[in-house]
């Protein structure tokens, strides 16, 4: 363990971003939701609202933790990579970055008493956009106008399981938000002998907020559904208080920084809601269906809705194979494989006309050992449309996790 606790310290002490990935379409609201940190859950369609995995550590339903058997610690990095084009151009950007940790205590098997904490992303904001201006007359010279997004909100939580009658599992979490978000923009002359000006808005947010979560039981035996060897269904509810924003709005030039207004706002996420499906074939065939829920179009910032801002519908399906295991079996054997396919209706419109994404995903747990694993998973989306002179967007993400179990906290028989 002690191997274990000194690649956490090293991992978890940077993180490192090689460029933005570039998407304009994060300028509003809050920017892209980030549903999932790790890999098991980005290769089971980022909800697995449903999903009980005794060796993963999945944030979506904190009553998945009722089966926590090991003391467990997760952590993950990620690539993102974007083809952006307008439909004359395109332009490629990408960006690699710590996404969250995690770790879980079994407390108590007989009551399903789990307790997981953890640091993890919740939405993030990254574009970069420039636009250039012609000189309409002698006065005024040629310019570019560059835009600028960076920053997003994370939380830490606190939460744990517990065992209901008829053999359901619940779960609540503490959420602790918080985030810096920066806009920025800049105007650069061509003639040198003017001064370039950037214009800063900068919002900082913190607050709190809750996940609740319901697992059942396993259907299958309680209606003795020969098909299936196991059958659940479940749901999850996301509540976050109104957020505190701090608000910045400051001018930048060579030779002056002024500070144009200070002030304190509340921004508004509405609740998210989602429910699932899970069944499998055996002991080693395993299917999830999930839908998200959360209407953006009630998103305020001051009190003001964001009218490129719509309600947001998530839906995946997901399926994972896992052999089960048996005395002399093979590493490559051990190996789980998942692979599914996505839809989400985004919370962003322009036109009349809303930006949709779908996607397809896999991905796969290599065993390192007893409950230890080595977890990737890969993403392939497309979102967007070039109508109306809006942007489409080709996007890849590559995630690496670690995920370790141990036993801790036991007492030896004297």
């Amino acid at each position: 363990m002690k191997n274990v606790i000194v690649i956490l310290i090293f991992v978890a002490s940077f993180s490192i971003t090689f460029a933005q990935s570039s998407s304009p379409y994060t300028r509003y609201g809050i920017g892209d939701i980030d549903y999932s940190y790790s890999p098991k859950m980005i290769g089971i369609g980022d909800l697995g609202v449903t999903n009980l995995d005794q060796d993963h550590l999945l944030v979506s339903n904190p009553a998945s933790w009722s089966i926590l058997s090991r003391t467990r610690v997760e952590l993950s990095i990620g690539y993102r990579g974007a083809s952006i084009s307008d439909g004359n151009k395109t332009a490629f950007t990408s960006e690699t970055d710590f996404k969250g940790f995690t770790i879980g205590f079994p407390v108590s098997r007989e009551y399903g008493v789990g307790v997981v904490a953890g640091l993890v992303p919740f939405s993030r904001v990254s574009y970069e956009a420039q636009t250039n201006y012609d000189s309409p007359d002698e006065v005024i010279p040629s310019y570019h106008v560059l835009y600028e997004g960076t920053g997003g909100i994370s939380k830490i939580f606190i939460g744990s399981s517990f065992n209901l009658p008829l053999g359901f599992s619940a779960g609540v979490t503490l959420d602790y938000y918080f985030g810096n978000i920066s806009y920025l923009s800049s105007i650069t002359f061509e003639n040198t002998s003017n001064i370039t000006t950037t214009l800063e808005n900068n919002r900082r947010s913190t607050g709190f907020g809750s996940t609740a979560g319901i697992i059942s039981s396993n259907l299958a035996r309680d209606f003795r559904l020969d098909l299936f060897n196991d059958l659940r269904i479940g749901a999850s509810v996301n509540f976050i208080s109104e957020l505190s924003t701090d608000t910045v709005y400051s001018a930048k030039s060579l030779f002056l920084v002024d500070t144009q207004s200070v002030g304190s706002v509340y921004t508004k996420i509405p609740l998210r809601i989602t429910g699932g499906l899970s069944f499998a074939f055996g002991d080693s065939y395993n299917f999830n269906f999930d839908y998200s829920y959360q209407p953006m179009s009630s998103y305020t910032f001051n009190g003001t809705e964001d009218n490129n801002l719509r309600d947001i519908n998530k839906v995946s399906a997901a399926f994972e194979y896992k052999a089960k295991r048996y005395p002399g079996i093979s590493l490559w054997e051990q190996i789980i494989w998942r692979f599914g396919l996505g839809y989400e209706q985004t919370q962003y419109t322009f036109y009349g006309k809303g930006i949709d994404q779908i996607s397809t995903f896999g991905g796969f747990s290599y065993p390192l050992g007893i409950d230890n694993s080595i977890d990737i998973a890969i993403q392939y989306s497309m979102r967007g449309t070039n109508d109306y002179s809006l942007l489409k967007e080709h996007g890849v993400k590559l995630y690496v996790g670690l995920s370790f179990g141990e036993l801790w906290f036991l007492t030896s028989e004297r």
